[in-house]
């Protein structure tokens, strides 16, 4: 991926989550649900989620219920062939088998294979500091991957390392 893609402000036609349980932030019970979650110390954790919070409630996403194994394959089977997709996860996959880790891949692979863009962002594995996440890229057409950075684990910071 070149640098100069990252200075391109993209359109973004939807949003999308998939979670078991997925929790409505737009409303005030939601919103205290998911902040009960940061430990009381973190200060700074609490008023990202609060500054993400405030700007979801202005263009909220689309939330859908279930398992993101079973679910997204049919969503990416009906994603506009002309337009980019992304699809990303920053740690779900650490509480995923690894059967359930090779059919995300199988999902990515087969509606990669129809020639639309797409791109997987995934957090994986810590940098040697143990400070933060690698963050990697793969995309299709082409199933290419690269490394593209480290992330705090909670979001405080991202760091690029793009060639």
């Amino acid at each position: 991926m070149p640098p100069s893609t990252l200075g391109r402000a993209p359109v973004v036609r939807r949003r999308l989550g998939i979670d078991r349980a997925p929790i409505d932030v737009t409303t005030d019970e939601g919103a205290r649900l998911l902040q009960c979650f940061v430990w009381a110390d973190q200060r700074d954790r609490l008023a990202r989620l609060r500054a993400a919070i405030a700007e979801l409630r202005r263009d909220p996403p689309e939330l859908v219920q279930g398992d993101f194994l079973e679910r997204l394959p049919a969503i990416l089977a009906e994603r506009t062939a002309d337009l980019p997709t992304i699809v990303f996860q920053t740690a779900v996959l650490a509480y995923v088998a690894d059967e359930g880790r090779a059919r995300l891949r199988a999902a990515l692979d087969e509606a990669g294979a129809s020639g639309a863009p797409l791109a997987f962002v995934s957090t994986g594995r810590p940098r040697e500091d143990g400070e933060s996440w690698g963050l990697r890229l793969t995309y299709w057409p082409g199933h290419e991957r690269e490394f593209v950075g480290h992330a705090d684990y909670h979001g405080a910071w991202l760091d690029w390392e793009l060639a």
